[in-house]
């Protein structure tokens, strides 16, 4: 089931937080996004940068929000005007602000529902946008940019899927172990096993029943896998169905792929399935060396497909100091953007402080503006998810 986006415009946030608890904890937590304003300027300026895979699908808000919004019927997205008993049809369809929290949320996905069949959903025809992410040796980070990534996409308003590829997964450090019913679906393992098994049938597949969603990150993933022959196993062929499947289900706004850190056929994988690139580097020595001796191979292997994979990959310097030491290993790389060095991570003993950096979330969004191709705000909203 594709995730509503609903934008919610309320001035008190003592009916905010209490919506968005019964949500996340109900059945609907995965229906819905919610990015919700208790700010009148900051869901103008929301609403007036809205476009594309950031678009909601449904707004919910009271009049004094709605009427900020000039250009809500030029948008054609549907609007439910919060009352209490006064006019407010002129801004959407009337609906009662103090109700049941059941039939408030019934009501949202009804409307939603109604339109789903005149409006075309932003990933039916092309699937979301797969961002692989890419490094020539272990402990570069690739996996803590990568959760920072989701996390902030989802926060944002995007319906955002983590895949973890490498042999060992290491995202259960900031994810954890899982409830004892979040393999209810199967999980990658039976996703793997259904694939090969309805090759031929060609068979859409709903690919939420076979994962958790973990709020910690904003996404939804499958639990780590214990038994790593599968992933050892798994072919080139096999893991680009994979990527594809998920980023093609209709079900996401973005697939983060996270690659193992070695030349190896999903390494290779990501690399073929992905539209957008992000190749971690270190500004020291050994990691340019081996990135520059992982492109040589790549271009020695593959000539035909090299142009087209530089052409989607964004060099990244990670845990960058201010100033860069050491020049990039191949004449045609320039670098594309830098994540700063946190000094706090390595003293830390609290996990979740990888994913609460102020300054390091800072660039991991510009990051993430710059590959949706989204303008960067003036002020970012002041929004729960």
């Amino acid at each position: 089931m594709i995730p509503v986006k609903v934008v919610l415009a309320v001035a008190g946030r003592e009916y905010i937080e209490p919506l968005l608890n019964y949500v996340h904890g109900s059945e609907y937590a995965r229906r819905l996004r919610i990015t919700a304003f208790s700010q009148p300027e900051a869901f103008r300026q929301y609403m007036m940068e809205t476009n594309g895979m950031k678009r909601p699908d449904i707004v919910v808000g009271e009049a004094a929000f709605l009427s900020l919004w000039t250009d809500r019927e030029a948008a054609d997205i549907p609007c439910l005007a919060l009352h209490e008993g006064e006019e407010v049809s002129q801004y959407g369809q009337p609906l009662l602000k103090y109700q049941p929290l059941s039939e408030l949320v019934g009501s949202i996905l009804e409307m939603a529902r109604q339109r789903s069949g005149s409006r075309q959903s932003v990933n039916s025809r092309e699937g979301g946008i797969i961002v692989g992410m890419m490094a020539a040796s272990g402990g570069l980070g690739k996996t803590t940019a990568a959760l920072n990534m989701s996390k902030q996409l989802g926060n944002e308003g995007y319906s955002v899927f983590y895949l973890n590829l490498e042999t060992v997964d290491s995202s259960s450090l900031f994810t954890g172990s899982g409830s004892s019913n979040s393999t209810e679906g199967g999980g990658l393992s039976r996703l793997l096993y259904d694939l090969k098994a309805t090759e031929s049938d060609g068979i859409p597949f709903s690919v939420a029943s076979y994962c958790v969603h973990r709020p910690e990150i904003q996404a939804d993933t499958f639990q780590p896998v214990y038994n790593r022959k599968e992933l050892i196993d798994m072919t080139c062929g096999e893991a680009v169905q994979l990527i594809r499947t998920i980023a093609e289900s209709g079900q996401y706004d973005v697939v983060i792929v996270d690659s193992e850190s070695e030349n190896g056929d999903r390494a290779q994988a990501v690399l073929e399935a992905s539209h957008k690139l992000i190749w971690l580097l270190a500004d020291d020595l050994m990691s340019m060396h081996k990135c520059g001796l992982w492109l040589d191979v790549l271009e020695l292997t593959q000539p035909e497909g090299f142009e087209a994979m530089l052409s989607k990959t964004n060099f990244v310097v990670n845990r960058y100091m201010g100033t860069m030491i050491n020049s990039l290993p191949r004449d045609f790389m320039d670098l594309n953007g830098a994540l700063p060095y946190i000094p706090s991570w390595k003293q830390m003993q609290h996990r979740e402080l990888l994913l609460s950096s102020p300054i390091y979330q800072r660039e991991i969004r510009h990051l993430c503006r710059k590959l949706l191709n989204v303008e960067s705000a003036a002020q970012s909203p002041a929004a729960w998810s």
